[in-house]
């Protein structure tokens, strides 16, 4: 079988390297990428690199990340995308095609999978957050164009037949990105941060903070926040770069403030190995990627999320919701470090599985009714 996958971004590269590499090595499969977005941006740390170190094969790049900062970007983006894929798929001709998530290359994937009638399978839908993010909106858009559903909780496969999906179409298959928390060596804290060229640090928080959709004017003051707050606490951090969306370039230039303090150190984009082991040791983690919640509870990590971002998705009880205010973030650092929660993580079940995805997903895409069901002609009244 002969796989296309669309990757824009890290994030959703992480989500699934393990089940590209797992394909790359199976005889039945074929599995090539369209590598677009923040991959091939020096700014956002060329994280294609990340691809090219797992061996996967890459069968075009397109550089479609805008010079701008306006929620009109990505918009500009996807039609890069779109038009810059098509002679890939025309010569590549994919029995099937693959993404993850809620980015624009996700509704470009389904978007071309549907009007080139190329069956597609759309991981993390049903998810559902009531943060009013776009992200929410493609998600749901790109499951109505979508043939298939590997989903990651069963309450995410009710989601999506009460939009009409039926259940002849959806998978569950947990969270493929767990696996890489059962598979990835373990490197001890100390070579981590020797890694980070921090070795004197004992305990420290992860911080990933994004923009949020339209609140960019106040971005920076947002994420300057969150870092005085965790600067209060007296617990140094790991700072990721944001991600490419409308406002990432005031925190960016807000980080530039803060690289003078020794307490912070501040990473564009670490291979999965590095930043697996990153989160394995952290003591609590600190912004409002959507990582607090999925992955974050196998370690368990607790997480303190901050602002509207990722409200109303499933969450563990290692997710503490605080309000966009430094008072509450400091409020909740303090209560996420404290000896009751840390010891009550030890108790915490992951909602997304326990690490054994990829083998899920490679048997269902060995077993997918493509024929019987490439037309979508179901009625959501019947």
């Amino acid at each position: 079988m002969k796989i296309l996958a669309f990757t824009g971004i890290r994030s959703d590269y992480d989500l699934l390297s393990g089940v590209f590499r797992r394909l790359h090595k199976d005889p039945q499969f074929e599995i090539g990428l369209i590598v677009s977005g923040a991959h091939l941006s020096p700014t956002y740390g060329l994280s294609v690199k990340n691809i090219e170190a797992d061996d996967i094969p890459i069968i075009a790049r397109i550089e479609s990340l805008i010079d701008s900062n306006t929620s009109a970007s990505r918009l500009k983006s996807a039609s890069i995308v779109l038009q810059g894929c098509l002679p890939c798929l025309e010569a590549y001709k994919p029995d099937l095609i693959l993404y993850a998530g809620d980015r624009e290359d996700v509704i470009v994937g389904a978007l071309t999978g549907a009007f080139l009638r190329i069956p597609t399978v759309h991981f993390f839908g049903g998810d559902h957050a009531t943060d009013a993010n776009v992200d929410n909106l493609v998600r749901h858009a790109a499951s109505k164009l979508s043939t298939f559903h590997f989903v990651s909780h069963p309450q995410h496969a009710q989601r999506l037949q009460c939009i009409g999906e039926i259940q002849e179409r959806i998978r569950v298959v947990g969270n493929p990105a767990l696996d890489r928390f059962v598979t990835t060596p373990l490197i001890s804290k100390q070579k981590t941060l020797e890694s980070l060229g921090k070795p004197q640090w004992d305990n420290y928080a992860l911080v990933i903070y994004h923009p949020i959709l339209g609140e960019e004017a106040h971005a920076a003051e947002y994420f300057n926040q969150v870092l005085s707050a965790v600067n209060a606490s007296g617990t140094p951090a790991v700072v990721n770069y944001p991600n490419v969306d409308a406002g990432s370039r005031e925190i960016i230039a807000a980080m530039e403030q803060w690289k003078s303090n020794d307490n912070f150190i501040f990473f564009k984009n670490l291979h999965s190995e590095q930043f697996t082991n990153l989160m394995r040791h952290a003591s609590i983690m600190v912004g409002n990627s959507s990582a607090g919640l999925l992955e974050a509870p196998i370690i368990p990590l607790a997480a303190v999320n901050v602002g509207s971002r990722q409200r109303g998705r499933l969450a563990a009880n290692n997710v503490l919701f605080v309000d966009q205010d430094e008072a509450a973030i400091r409020q909740g650092i303090a209560q996420a470090l404290s000896t009751g929660f840390q010891k009550q993580l030890k108790d915490i079940v992951s909602p997304y599985g326990q690490g054994d995805s990829v083998e899920k997903i490679i048997i269902a895409l060995r077993t997918l009714p493509v024929c019987q069901l490439l037309n979508k002609a179901e009625d959501p009244l019947t």
